[in-house]
């Protein structure tokens, strides 16, 4: 068997002691309190010498699961939170706690990426292109169309390019530019469309928020298609304020300016 997709998260599930009335566990499968098992997609398996997983439990976790990997929110089911929770067998004679933890990681990246981090870029940015029509012909300056030799261009002091990344696949990437008096250009914030919806793109701006507090900058600017009215809210929710628009001959669009200030109080907020 192999396995074809990158998973973005994986599960610990031990056994609890919940057990109703204070009587002691009466598991047909022989589960006892403490035994332990991990996986991401597939099947637990013991990670302490325990035996195997209940299949009939498999049914109520697979059910969670499935809420975990479409974003959905566990709250909704009754648990507290969508880290930790707890569950019982069909039977009720066994307790199960089930932890989530997420795969994904933001690393730095370096000329060396830059062939990966292109193509992340280009197929993000092609979902735009084809809501508005774009082709390399009628739009060849739209970010779907950048070149590697381009992106090269940009690779200098105060360049700061990061990845989204489960394992080696890099899925996600955005880029921080110095340009002066404390002021740094975010750009090609990109998330493959199959992972979004798991707010990567949210994690992936603070983390740039945060990169420019550290660096000791005062303001993020940004440039995105006025027209793309759905990513200038998300990014109005995400504490920037929009602060004008610009024609450029190469482009059919009207370019939309937005900022956020790391002193801005309503940021503090957010």
């Amino acid at each position: 068997m192999r396995k074809l997709i990158a998973e973005n998260k994986s599960f610990t599930i031990t056994v609890v002691d919940r057990a109703k009335d204070g009587k002691p566990l009466q598991c047909r499968n022989g589960h006892e309190v403490g035994d332990a098992y991990v996986c991401e997609y597939g099947c637990p398996m013991p990670t302490n010498g325990c035996g195997g997983f209940c299949s009939k439990t498999m049914m109520n976790l697979y059910r969670l699961k499935e809420v975990v990997y479409t974003n959905g929110d566990l709250r909704l089911l009754s648990y507290p939170n969508n880290h930790d929770i707890e569950f019982p067998c069909p039977d009720g004679v066994v307790w199960f706690r089930m932890q989530i933890h997420d795969l994904a990681e933001i690393r730095p990246l370096d000329a060396g990426h830059l062939p990966q981090y292109a193509d992340i870029i280009r197929r993000s940015f092609a979902t735009v292109a084809k809501d508005f029509g774009w082709t390399r012909e009628n739009c060849p300056g739209h970010t779907s169309f950048i070149t590697n030799k381009r992106l090269a261009s940009k690779i200098k002091d105060g360049y700061y390019p990061f990845g989204y990344f489960v394992g080696d696949t890099i899925f996600g990437f955005a880029s921080l530019t110095d340009v002066g008096d404390g002021v740094y250009e975010m750009n090609h914030v990109s998330i493959l469309p199959e992972w979004r919806h798991y707010g990567y793109g949210k994690r992936l701006v603070d983390f740039c928020k945060d990169k420019v507090r550290e660096l000791g900058g005062s303001k993020i600017i940004i440039g995105i298609v006025e027209d793309q009215t759905v990513l200038k809210d998300w990014y109005a929710a995400n504490g920037f304020a929009h602060t004008g628009t610009k024609s450029f001959d190469h482009l059919p669009f009207k370019v939309g300016f937005m900022e956020w200030l790391t002193n801005n109080k309503r940021n503090l907020t957010l």
